[in-house]
């Protein structure tokens, strides 16, 4: 039997020599940090799995709106609307009136008759640009004590739909002062109006022709193609005397450019249209209600866990 002496270790728990020799191997192992290395590795492991991050929480289903609450926001949503109208009209009801005077100018062409897609003619709508021109506006601007910008502000003109006729309209808050300045401006404009190019036109129209007839009675009887040499001159002539004769229907029918409609004033204001600004208040209330009642709904139905 073998004996131990008093310094040897004993075998803890009374177990075999085995066993005590294992448990006197551990106790002769360094300690590492205060402890075993076994034990650190252990600990170690076991501390992985305590920091392991749980499972995020399902979110929270939101809240259903009541009956009361949809009455509520339905109540406001209509209030908002109402608003806007109310708002839209009394704006338009404080705004000034203002008549319009209409008055219709015919301009007759005279040597490019449009035809279809055409029927609106660069001509006339030269006369467009020139009605609203400073040398047509400024006279009567002068005449009637305003500005130059206000009063082409206050003018349009159109042509009507496929037609040599323009519609001229002037808007001011006195039916009769509108009136008066609209036909101040048609008779500056027929002043202005190229009426009297017709004799200019027909001069030249006749020299190019006294020159091409001399042209044709030069050429000798005898020449060689005296028929391709006369040829282009011959058509020359009918061409000058076609534009010739344009202009003699011209001065039948009239000058080019004359009033069709003279200056009247509608009895009723253009503008403001209470009516139609409570209509366009409406359309921004509810714009403005559907966006506040969505918001609004959005924050009722938060579950309990976002409202704390």
């Amino acid at each position: 039997m073998t004996k131990h002496g008093a310094d040897d270790p004993i075998p803890a728990g009374g177990g075999s020599n085995g066993d005590g020799r294992r448990t006197a191997l551990v106790g002769r192992l360094p300690a590492f940090g205060g402890g075993s290395p076994l034990l650190a590795a252990s600990s170690a492991l076991g501390g992985g799995s305590a920091q392991r991050r749980p499972a995020p929480p399902e979110p929270a289903a939101r809240r259903k709106l009541s009956a009361g609450q949809w009455t509520r926001l339905g109540m406001l949503a209509l209030a908002v609307v109402v608003l806007g109208a109310v708002t839209g009209f009394l704006v338009a009801a404080r705004m000034p009136e203002q008549y319009a005077a209409r008055a219709e100018v015919l301009y007759a062409l005279t040597r490019e008759q449009p035809t279809g897609f055409l029927r609106e003619d660069r001509n006339i709508s030269t006369q467009l640009v020139a009605l609203e021109s400073r040398a047509v506006l400024t006279p009567v601007a002068d005449e009637w004590d305003v500005s130059v910008e206000d009063l082409a502000a206050a003018l349009s003109a159109s042509v009507v739909d496929e037609s040599e006729v323009i519609s001229v309209e002037l808007t001011d808050p006195d039916p009769d002062r509108a009136e008066g300045m609209l036909g101040s401006v048609l008779a500056s404009y027929l002043d202005v109006a190229p009426n009297d190019t017709r004799a200019d036109v027909r001069d030249y129209l006749n020299l190019q022709l006294t020159d091409v007839l001399q042209r044709i009675a030069a050429v000798p009887p005898g020449v060689a193609d005296r028929q391709g040499v006369l040829a282009p001159l011959t058509d020359r002539e009918q061409w000058l005397r076609t534009r010739l004769d344009e202009l003699a229907l011209a001065d039948l029918a009239g000058p080019a450019a004359s009033v069709l409609t003279g200056p009247y004033v509608d009895s009723d204001p253009v503008s403001p249209r209470p009516a139609v600004a409570a209509a366009a208040g409406a359309v921004t209330g509810l714009l403005v209600a559907a966006l506040l009642v969505a918001g609004l709904a959005r924050r009722m139905t938060r579950p309990d866990t976002e409202r704390a």
